[in-house]
């Protein structure tokens, strides 16, 4: 839902049920997201049967790949017909997508051009990239789930503020938290 208020600004609200869990479910952590965009914690083996459990963390990680897809894939709204990167991520499963998304974020990067309209929010999202890369550097079985807020902070809102590549749109942008 968008709207606009009375002095121009427009105002969203985003409901993602990608990443949302079935309700009546035997465990509730079932998942009923979209493989290129989930959290790599939620592209395992461990996660399809259901026993790791839902965090903000993995819908921030989520916003930042489909950030990084529709900055790759898209022209001024419309999808590139030819040259798109990523494409193999729809054509995998959850574990070979996830060797491809922790390729990518490691190693698979350097090369890749955004399209023209979104070369600043490239820039945001291979800061945001950064962070979540530096989140999986930490064994899994060492790694702690993060407070919400802190996710919010040093994933989202701080990359916003520390990015001085980004337009003036962007560093306008008032974002907030709730939990």
């Amino acid at each position: 839902m968008v709207y606009k208020t009375s002095d121009g600004r427009y105002i969203g609200v985003l409901n993602d049920f990608d990443l949302s869990s079935t309700r009546g479910s035997p465990s509730g952590q079932e998942r009923t997201g979209t493989v290129p965009f989930m959290a790599l914690d939620l592209l395992t083996k461990k996660a399809v049967e259901g026993k790791v459990k839902h965090l903000y963390q993995h819908d921030a990680e989520s916003f930042i790949w489909v950030l990084t897809w529709v900055s790759l894939r898209y022209h001024e709204g419309h999808l590139l017909r030819k040259g798109r990167p990523l494409d193999e991520w729809l054509k995998v499963n959850f574990n070979t997508c996830s060797e491809k998304k922790h390729d990518f974020l490691y190693s698979g990067r350097d090369d890749i051009e955004p399209s023209p309209s979104h070369g600043r929010n490239w820039d945001f999202a291979q800061f945001c990239l950064d962070v979540v890369g530096s989140h999986y550097t930490v064994r899994s079985s060492k790694r702690l789930p993060l407070e919400d807020h802190i996710v919010f902070e040093t994933w989202l809102e701080n990359q916003i503020h520390d990015s001085k590549r980004l337009s003036r749109e962007l560093l306008d942008v008032h974002i907030s938290f709730t939990s």
